[in-house]
């Protein structure tokens, strides 16, 4: 086990906040003291799809995360935050462990075996990721999983009946558990279909192809549009204060973000309370 994992399993322990290296999968961070100071307690992992495609969008995200984490300022709250970055199948840079490993490693069979299965690796994760139930009195758990890809939500492009399918899946895995659900597509998606895709899996609407689905709102957003060093560092800030926050309160289904968040905009105070998910 790498050093800066050691130290941030014993900060989780101690209530510490840890930042950890550019290359380490788990990043401590917040803008709360300590653990004990903080109101929301965020466990959130970001997942990507670690195909050729995807590289400059993997080095951007991981240029800016540890820092966005570690100086992280959010109106009205103060998060302790417990980020993970992960491939889907495969690694590189900051996302340098995968879906399906950790699954494995929790003794599961993973759905997801293609490093595009964007569909597959949230339900793995909602059904494996070991989600925090630590708050104390005046603290709450939240969480949230980041999705991040340019393609269909299984196996790549194109966008077919089979991306609709597993996409309900994930949508409603994350509804079910209480995970807010943020679907990130990259600034070159492959086709037109996959942004339409990614959204309403994110934040509900009709969607499909010979089958229609309702998709429910998760809570979380859609991102997409340019990656520069600016928008990266504000999408990466947003969605961390949004879960933190409490999330979109799970407004009506259909009604899409704008194409480029501005999560700090809709307003982060006086949304509803999530449900705390217990866990045994």
């Amino acid at each position: 086990m790498k050093l800066t994992k050691i130290v941030a399993s014993l900060a989780v322990a101690m209530g510490l906040g840890v930042s950890g290296s550019a290359n380490a999968s788990l990043i401590i961070g917040g803008d709360a003291v300590d653990f004990a100071s903080a109101t929301s307690i965020v466990d959130i992992v970001f997942v990507i799809d670690t195909s050729g495609s995807m590289s400059d969008d993997i080095a951007s995200i991981g240029a800016k995360a540890s820092s966005v984490i570690t100086n992280l300022s959010c109106p009205d709250i103060d998060c302790y935050v417990r980020a993970r970055f992960m491939g889907i199948t495969g690694t590189s840079g900051i996302f340098n462990e995968t879906v399906s490993g950790y699954v494995t490693g929790k003794g599961g069979t993973p759905t997801s075996n293609s490093s595009e299965d964007n569909g597959p690796a949230v339900v793995d994760l909602v059904n494996y990721y070991d989600w925090a139930t630590d708050a104390g009195a005046g603290q709450q758990n939240f969480w949230a999983i980041v999705t991040i890809g340019d393609e269909g939500t299984e196996n790549g492009s194109p966008v077919d009946q089979a991306d609709w399918d597993v996409a309900f899946l994930a949508n409603q895995a994350a509804k079910n558990d209480g995970i807010f659900l943020f679907a990130w597509v990259a600034d070159d998606p492959a086709t037109p279909a996959v942004p339409p895709l990614f959204q309403t899996m994110a934040v509900g609407g009709s969607g499909g192809i010979s089958t229609i689905y309702s998709f429910s709102d998760t809570g979380g957003a859609f991102i997409s549009g340019p990656l520069t060093d600016v928008t990266v560092e504000q999408q990466l800030e947003d969605i961390i204060c949004l879960t933190g926050g409490g999330g979109t309160g799970g407004g009506p289904a259909g009604v899409p973000e704008p194409a480029s968040l501005a999560l700090l905009g809709i307003g982060l105070v006086g949304l509803g309370a999530l449900r705390r998910r217990q866990r045994i």
